[in-house]
């Protein structure tokens, strides 16, 4: 018989992140394209950056991060402007991210992006917002 085990840990989880992408890929008929750009100081080290990939039609954003000292200087704008682009070129026709409350919900409503799903209360008193834009 099989036998249920409490198992919390982080190796878990991924081995159950794998085994569904391993499933997925027999049913999508794309490949995941890694795209991401960042920003280096004089010294090669990390300043501002951002990742995602190219599904299929979509260009799924990871991650966009920006150092304090390299906020209000126009790198977030330049590092997604990249992606975007590049995703257009590899076939990519509409962007789709998540952001928190505290983060960048207006910076990507000026860039295009509007809010098609929000959870409330995320993860006891604040909002998550999915947000997509055409590109």
């Amino acid at each position: 018989m099989y036998q249920l085990q409490a198992d919390h840990s982080n190796a878990l989880s991924s081995i159950l992140r794998s085994k569904i992408v391993e499933f997925n890929a027999e049913h999508f008929d794309a490949q995941r394209l890694p795209l991401g750009y960042k920003f280096t100081d004089e010294q090669g080290g990390l300043v501002a950056g951002i990742s995602g990939c190219v599904f299929g039609n979509w260009l799924m954003i990871s991650w966009l991060w920006c150092s304090d000292i390299a906020r209000g200087k126009g790198l977030a704008d330049k590092l997604l402007t990249a992606l975007e682009q590049a995703a257009i070129e590899l076939g990519a026709t509409t962007s789709q991210l998540d952001t928190l409350d505290f983060q960048a919900k207006p910076f990507y409503e000026k860039r295009g992006y509007s809010v098609k799903y929000q959870l409330n209360n995320y993860p006891r008193s604040g909002t998550r917002f999915f947000m997509e834009k055409p590109l």
